[in-house]
């Protein structure tokens, strides 16, 4: 399936009707990077721990890069959402899309991460 082909709510409502079934966490190593406007940078390897049937937040994933940045969003079928450490609270996130001229990098925000490997189809 061509990433570029379907908006990223399509995809992300289409991971969750193909992997209802699986509720235990999966892990997977990629690459992140900090989005500055029109340009990707601080390139790292991260992982990334996904589960489709959380019980309280849906589609649950936490990314951790290895400089040890934490990111951890939610998808309750009403967009997707980051927690606040600080906060203690989930926040809406503002934009979500594919990072312009880069196959397969999904932008939340400034936070992008190359999902090709990992399961959207």
């Amino acid at each position: 399936m061509n990433n570029k082909s379907l908006p990223v709510k399509s995809l992300i409502f289409l991971v969750l009707m193909v992997d209802l079934g699986m509720s235990e966490p999966q892990n997977y190593q990629t690459n992140c990077y900090q989005r500055l406007e029109d340009k990707l940078s601080s390139p790292e390897g991260c992982q990334v721990t996904m589960q489709f049937n959380h019980p309280d937040n849906g589609l649950d994933w936490q990314i951790v890069t290895f400089s040890g940045q934490k990111y951890h969003y939610r998808n309750q079928g009403m967009g997707i959402e980051i927690w606040s450490d600080r906060q203690q609270k989930w926040s809406k996130v503002t934009k979500v899309d594919w990072f312009p001229g880069q196959e397969g990098v999904l932008c939340w925000d400034d936070f992008c991460a190359d999902w090709r490997d990992l399961p959207l189809s």
